[in-house]
């Protein structure tokens, strides 16, 4: 078995990015992995009070959904003081006046994230990214085509950075009300839902409008139609099915016109999906 390691953080979308690379590196390479994931805290270690399970908790119970589980061996090592020693998670970020922590948007230099012992991806400046896609298993699910699931970052523990923070509170609020108005059933999900509520919401629901980040790879790996805020190009490597828009008034196709057109939303969003399915179909059969 080969070995790969992944410096841990805080974030669900980390960890199910780890996965997803090291699952398809198995599939298109007919290897099994052992994924060692590097930890700067202890097993139980809760990043923010409210939290109802431990991230290490959250990972075990995703992965038992992952196709080909087995491909991928998960390890743990806690108290990291080596190999991804150079970065903290605080080193992100910046005290607000408030007393508030916010991600910072300043170049820390170069972090390492990952390292693959065959050479076949590397984490070095300007290489280019792991291949990312990937699925969970075949599984039955019965989809409410009214339920649409979303996530805002005002609940998180620290603020994201700015550009996850297109819309105030106050514009969420506005777009649930225009769904709920429409007749959709939207239920909201924060990083304090506990992970099996999350995969419960977003096994059963029609699609998605949310920033980028939260519970976005359990979304990819169940190939819901999403809408996402982002300016950004890195949303096109983690969500490539989404729809991305922002909330620029310049833009014809901005957030706005999206929830004032629900059903070109719906269309739209499940179009890109669909294709993106059928991509994913091919690693259920055998290599």
């Amino acid at each position: 078995m080969e070995y790969v390691s992944w410096r841990g953080t805080p974030g669900v979308g980390d960890f199910m990015w780890a996965l997803n690379c090291v699952h398809r590196y198995c599939y298109e390479n007919k290897k099994q992995v052992v994924l060692e994931f590097h930890w700067e805290h202890d097993e139980n270690h809760l990043h923010h009070f409210e939290d109802p399970e431990t991230i290490i908790e959250r990972l075990e119970y995703l992965h038992n959904f992952y196709h080909r589980k087995d491909d991928v061996q998960v390890k743990h090592v806690y108290g990291e003081t080596t190999r991804y020693s150079d970065w903290k998670f605080a080193d992100d970020f910046v005290r607000e006046k408030d007393g508030t922590r916010r991600i910072a948007a300043i170049d820390r230099g170069h972090k390492n994230r990952f390292f693959f012992e065959s050479g076949a991806w590397t984490d070095r400046v300007g290489a280019p990214a792991p291949t990312s896609d990937w699925t969970f298993r075949p599984m039955e699910r019965k989809k409410n085509p009214m339920k649409v699931v979303i996530w805002r970052p005002t609940f998180n523990a620290e603020l994201p950075r700015t550009w996850k923070r297109l819309l105030t509170h106050e514009d969420w609020d506005g777009i649930i009300s225009s769904m709920r108005q429409a007749g959709l059933h939207v239920v909201e999900l924060t990083y304090r839902t506990p992970v099996r509520e999350a995969m419960y919401h977003l096994s059963t629901c029609r699609q998605v409008v949310c920033y980028d980040g939260m519970w976005h790879y359990i979304a990819r790996n169940f190939q819901i139609p999403m809408v996402i805020l982002s300016s950004e190009g890195i949303t096109n490597y983690h969500t490539p099915h989404c729809v991305k828009t922002n909330a620029n008034e310049d833009n014809e196709r901005n957030i706005y016109y999206w929830i004032n057109n629900l059903p070109d939303m719906l269309g739209e969003s499940k179009k890109r999906a669909v294709e993106y399915e059928q991509k994913c179909k091919q690693f259920y059969k055998d290599r």
